[in-house]
């Protein structure tokens, strides 16, 4: 084990600290641009789109580093015949991707609750909802991709070059607020899972920061990737608890189909538009374009690749969904109001155990929490960049003496989210904040994404046109006009009932 971290820690240094002059490695990636990203700032990543065996051997010997030769190499097996650790191919996965980790961002601790409080207030009700969300998040997310790799800039540099400066900064400023409102709620959902061993709640929400801010200064673009999913993936702890309740396939039928019978409840309908003006956030489709530049995905190969980690990711965050609703509906009997984490460890105590129920609900919400954390904070970060008109795409395979602003932007969203969540602001009123900020962001957000993917800024063969170009605007209208009156209710209809 020791070996295999020092093989590990020693390959890591190679590739976070090249010695290879940047004009060398240009001259790599021209040579053989389908390897890599063109580009003075290019790097090798984990991926497998690696430089050949000839250019791999020159950058090993100017390196000196013996083990990035087997952690680099494309086969299965080292050059020696060793196979891979675990660790190594875990980085090299092919499903890992932009799309995956912004999907499973999209189910952080605030969704978490609303599913949970969906299953125990409306049983299955809501379930066949969650299915359907799945196509329309895949719509929106598979347009970021084809932007990201046809036109190799961000959204927001893409707002910049077709509709000017003054609007990508009105959208920039609007997300980077909104993305300091979300990390509250990530910080919050951590102090939660703090509060239920026991801790602080400031203390619990400084260590999240820490570890947030020192993946992100220490790792490159590929490093936080991984680092991210593998955080999302302890989300899939409420698919076990779901598994582990076996609710009645004939209740589950009968009890989505509630709906109808149901639906003259207000309660139940702003629950709705909650979740549907909540599947497409704003900083997610930002994200996501900025990362497939990171990334470097260029070819028509890397597009189709990235669509299919798009789809499973859909598919993943709304399986979470159905698992925390269906565990919750499970559990209760009857309708019951959940008000905290506690109340959701005391509905599965009696089938899982306390200290069994606290464990995974505090992988599921504190994985959640943090990989949310980490994509709204580099979305405000690259954003901002773009607005200003840099070329920081890059920014995490290089220091933060090289991108100031990217990484100065990134500590701002991370200590002011922490520092307000100190104050001891109520987690109720920053929820209702954070969705009146969506809905009046998606308007736009969705408003660009549409106009930019079927106008000029993609290539005639690539455009979207046609039906899809017309089931895309009633889609996207749909959740921009519920997402909208879901915000105005939320700020106009509560004072009203004062």
């Amino acid at each position: 084990i020791l070996a295999q971290v020092q093989l590990y820690s020693r390959w890591w240094w190679g590739h976070s600290h090249p010695r290879m002059p940047w004009q060398e490695r240009k001259l790599m990636a021209i040579e053989q641009p389908t390897n890599g990203w063109e580009g003075a700032n290019f790097k090798p990543t984990l991926s497998n789109q690696v430089v050949s065996e000839s250019s791999d051997e020159a950058y090993l010997s100017s390196s000196g580093s013996s083990a990035s030769s087997s952690s680099r190499s494309s086969n299965s097996t080292g050059k020696e015949g060793k196979p891979k650790t675990f660790l190594s191919k875990w980085f090299a996965c092919k499903a890992m991707g932009p799309g995956l980790l912004v999907c499973l961002a999209d189910t952080d601790f605030g969704c978490l609750e609303v599913a949970a409080q969906s299953g125990a207030r409306w049983g299955y009700s809501l379930l066949l909802l969650q299915v359907v969300l799945i196509p329309i998040l895949f719509l929106a997310q598979e347009l970021t991709v084809r932007l990201g790799v046809h036109t190799k800039a961000g959204h927001t540099a893409c707002i910049r070059k077709h509709f000017g400066s003054k609007w990508a900064w009105f959208a920039c400023i609007l997300l980077v607020f909104e993305c300091t409102c979300a990390m509250m709620s990530e910080m919050s959902g951590v102090a939660a899972v703090g509060e239920l061993w026991g801790l602080n709640r400031d203390v619990a929400t400084g260590f999240a920061a820490v570890i947030i801010v020192g993946v992100v200064f220490s790792c490159n673009y590929r490093q936080i990737e991984v680092f991210g999913i593998t955080l999302g993936l302890f989300e899939l702890t409420f698919v076990l608890t779901m598994v582990c309740f076996h609710p009645s396939p004939r209740d589950i039928f009968s009890g989505s189909h509630g709906v109808l019978v149901t639906s003259t409840d207000s309660e139940f309908i702003k629950l709705i538009s909650a979740n549907i003006g909540a599947v497409v956030m704003p900083w997610m489709i930002y994200f996501q374009q900025s990362a497939v530049v990171a990334r470097g995905l260029v070819t028509s190969e890397d597009l189709a690749a990235e669509r299919t980690q798009t789809l499973l990711g859909s598919i993943l965050t709304q399986l979470v969904m159905i698992g925390a609703l269906v565990t919750l509906a499970a559990a209760h009997q009857t309708s019951k109001d959940l008000k905290s984490v506690h109340d959701i460890v005391n509905a599965l105590s009696p089938v899982l155990g306390k200290r069994l129920s606290m464990l995974l609900l505090s992988l599921g919400f504190f994985g959640g929490s943090l990989c949310a954390a980490v994509v709204v904070s580099l979305a405000a970060s690259w954003a901002v960049s773009e607005a200003m008109g840099l070329d920081e795409a890059l920014s995490l395979d290089v220091t933060p003496k090289q991108a100031p602003v990217f990484y100065g932007c990134f500590l701002m969203v991370i200590s002011v989210g922490v520092l307000v969540l100190m104050t001891g602001v109520s987690t109720v009123q920053l929820s209702a904040v954070v969705e009146l900020i969506n809905g009046l962001l998606l308007p736009f957000a969705i408003g660009f994404l549409f106009l930019l993917a079927t106008g000029e800024a993609l290539p005639p063969e690539v455009r979207v046109d046609g039906l899809h170009k017309a089931v895309l605007f009633v889609v996207f209208s749909v959740c921009v006009v519920i997402s909208t009156a879901s915000a105005l209710y939320g700020l106009l209809g509560e004072n009203a009932a004062k």
